[in-house]
């Protein structure tokens, strides 16, 4: 009926097996009070290409079913106007087709998880590309691993833009410049959209 009925997160783990991601998908449903004979299909949209296959062969050992999974070929109803299609992930995808089914183009979608994506879809479900920068935990891992006398921070809002201490300059850099960094990615899209564009 189009209704979220719940969310959850499990780490993505390529050393688990298909029975591990099974029995973890069903402890996890369980905990949500969702029966499996009540699933009727699976979809999966993964830019992981082995957990990809973890979890197809999971849901099979779970329901005695084929998942289907999100890539080149499935009709989405987007009109996908990138270099190469095939090369659009997954979750770029999904993402797309959700936004589409909240309000009409042209949207502006920003996902932040490992990596930032931010993406636009013109009228007509068009398509038309977007950015990809990394996203704020591999930002501040970057900064930790890639200096001597920066460390890792807990990402927090910080108080104020100019920070008074390692760990508030970081977090000013990563979160305020992240948030700087959409403001002027959605302002120069919306400006090469020719119009306002509503932001997801």
């Amino acid at each position: 009926n189009g209704v979220c009925r719940s969310i959850a997160r499990l780490a993505t783990d390529a050393t688990k097996t298909d029975c591990e991601y099974a029995v973890l998908i069903r402890d996890v449903l369980s905990l949500e009070g969702v029966q499996l004979d009540t699933i009727d299909g699976c979809i999966i949209s993964s830019v992981v290409p082995p957990v990809t296959v973890l979890l197809k062969a999971a849901y099979r050992i779970l329901k005695q079913d084929e998942a289907l999974v999100v890539g080149a070929g499935i009709k989405t109803g987007l009109d996908i106007r990138i270099d190469d299609p095939a090369t659009l992930g997954a979750d770029l995808v999904v993402g797309a087709v959700g936004a589409l089914k909240l309000t009409e183009p042209p949207l502006i979608i920003i996902d932040m998880g490992t990596a930032t994506t931010i993406f636009a879809v013109g009228p007509k479900n068009t398509f038309l590309g977007g950015a990809i920068m990394p996203g704020l935990n591999l930002s501040i891992s970057a900064l930790a691993g890639g200096t001597s006398q920066l460390s890792s921070v807990n990402i927090n809002a910080p108080k104020k833009a100019i920070g008074t201490n390692t760990e508030d300059c970081i977090l000013s850099g990563v979160v305020i410049g992240h948030a700087a960094m959409m403001d002027g990615l959605i302002e120069r899209m919306e400006a090469e959209l020719g119009q306002s564009a509503t932001v997801i």
